[in-house]
C-alpha cells in the first residue's frame, strides 16, 4: 500500500457489518469480495488486498460510498448470527496469559524474576492452582459482611470459610498477577519499604496484601515452560485487567486513571470489537478506547466515573500502545469529538 493510502476495517457484530475505511483513494474499483478478504484497484491500477478480521459468510448486499475527494467507505452487510451470549458481553471476552488452564496443561512450568532469573515460583512450592475471585465477587462479599446479622455462627463462617487465603503452597491466579502466602514464598523474596522483593537481586516484584499474603505482578515475571518458549506478560496488560475489573464491577465505561504526574481520562466506548489496522494486523476481542488527558471533560452529570491509581511501568506502556494503534488510523477516525481513538486486544 502507497504511503498516502490507509484504511481501517472494523466488524461491528451487533449488526451484522463490516465497515472498511478506505484513505487516500480518488477512485476505488473493487476485483474481488472473498469471506476473509477483499482486493480492490485505485485510480492508478494497483492492487490492494485488505483481510477481513471476521470470516463472513453469503453477503446480503455490499454498498461503496464516496465520502470525499480522497476517502471512500465500503459497507458489507450479512445475516447477523444469533449469539450465546450477549455480543458486547465482557464475561465472553478471552482471559488474558498465564491463566490456571495453561499452567496445568504444563508438564512443569518455573515462573522467574523478569530480571535475574530467580525462580519464585515452581513445583517444589506451587502443589495447587486457582483462579482469584473476581472484584466483583469481592466487593459482594465485602456489602455482605457490612450488612450480615452478627452471631457467633457468622464471625465463624466469615473467618473459616469466606477468606481468600490461600493454602500453602497454593496459588491464585488473578487477571495480572499471582498471590501466595508469605511461607509458601519464602527464601524467594524478600519485604522492605512496603514492596515485595527478589531475594536474589531485590528487583521490586509486587506488594503484601492482607492476611499475610504477597501478590506478585506478572509483568515482573517470565514463564519458563517445556516445549515453550520464554514467555513475558506485557506490562499494558495489567491497565486492561483494571478497565475490565472496573466495568465488570460498577458496570462504569468511564475510568479516570493516574500514576504520580501522568494521568487519563478513558471512555471504554465497545467491548469485544473485531478490526484490522493499515498495516493488516488483526486485533480480535479487543477493547474501542477513548481517551484524552482533559480530565475535566463533561461526560454527563450522572455519569459514573471510577477513579483508579495505577503502576507508572504498565501506565505508560499502555499510553504508548495508545498512541501507537491512534497514529496509524485513517486521519477521520483518530477523533470522536474531544475524544482521541484506538483499540486494544484483551489478551
Amino acid at each position: 500500500m502507497s504511503n498516502s493510502s490507509n484504511f481501517l476495517v472494523e466488524y461491528l457484530p451487533r449488526i451484522g457489518t463490516t465497515s472498511i475505511v478506505l484513505e487516500g483513494f480518488k477512485k476505488v474499483v473493487l476485483k474481488h469480495i472473498g469471506s476473509n478478504k477483499v482486493v480492490l484497484r485505485d485510480e492508478k491500477q494497483q492492487s490492494y488486498e485488505i483481510v477481513l478480521p471476521h470470516s463472513h459468510k453469503e453477503l446480503l448486499s455490499q454498498t461503496l460510498t464516496k465520502i470525499n475527494d480522497e476517502e471512500y467507505l465500503l459497507t458489507l452487510k450479512e445475516e447477523k448470527e444469533k449469539p450465546t451470549r450477549p455480543l458486547n458481553d465482557i464475561m465472553s471476552l478471552p482471559q488474558s496469559k498465564w491463566t490456571k488452564r495453561q499452567l496445568i496443561d504444563s508438564d512443569c512450568f518455573n515462573l522467574c524474576c523478569l530480571q535475574c532469573g530467580k525462580e519464585i515460583i515452581n513445583g517444589q512450592n506451587c502443589t495447587k492452582i486457582n483462579e482469584m475471585p473476581s472484584e466483583f465477587w469481592t466487593e459482594l462479599m465485602d456489602y455482605w459482611h457490612c450488612h450480615k446479622p452478627t452471631t457467633v455462627t457468622s464471625e465463624f463462617y466469615s473467618l473459616q470459610k469466606n477468606s481468600l487465603r490461600p493454602c500453602l503452597n497454593e496459588i491464585l491466579i488473578g487477571e495480572s498477577f499471582f498471590q501466595a502466602l508469605e511461607d509458601t514464598l519464602f527464601g524467594r523474596v524478600t519485604v522492605k519499604g512496603g514492596s515485595v522483593l527478589c531475594a536474589e537481586c531485590g528487583e521490586r516484584l509486587g506488594i503484601p496484601v492482607n492476611d499475610h499474603m504477597y501478590r506478585l505482578h506478572k509483568w515482573k515475571l517470565k514463564l519458563i515452560r517445556e516445549g515453550f518458549s520464554d514467555e513475558t506478560f506485557p506490562p499494558a496488560q495489567e491497565i486492561v485487567s483494571v478497565l475490565l475489573n472496573c466495568t465488570r464491577a460498577n458496570s462504569t465505561r468511564y475510568m479516570f486513571l493516574k500514576s504520580e504526574e501522568k494521568q487519563l481520562f478513558i471512555w471504554l466506548f465497545s467491548i469485544g470489537s473485531e478490526v484490522t489496522l493499515g498495516n493488516n494486523r488483526i486485533l480480535k476481542g479487543c477493547l474501542k478506547i477513548f481517551y484524552t488527558t482533559d480530565i475535566h471533560l463533561k461526560v454527563g452529570i450522572k455519569t459514573n466515573i471510577e477513579e483508579e491509581e495505577v503502576n507508572l511501568i504498565p501506565f505508560e506502556n499502555f499510553i504508548c500502545r495508545l498512541k501507537d494503534v491512534n497514529s496509524i488510523l485513517p486521519a477521520s477516525k483518530r477523533k470522536f469529538g474531544p475524544w482521541d481513538v484506538a483499540y486494544f486486544p484483551v489478551a
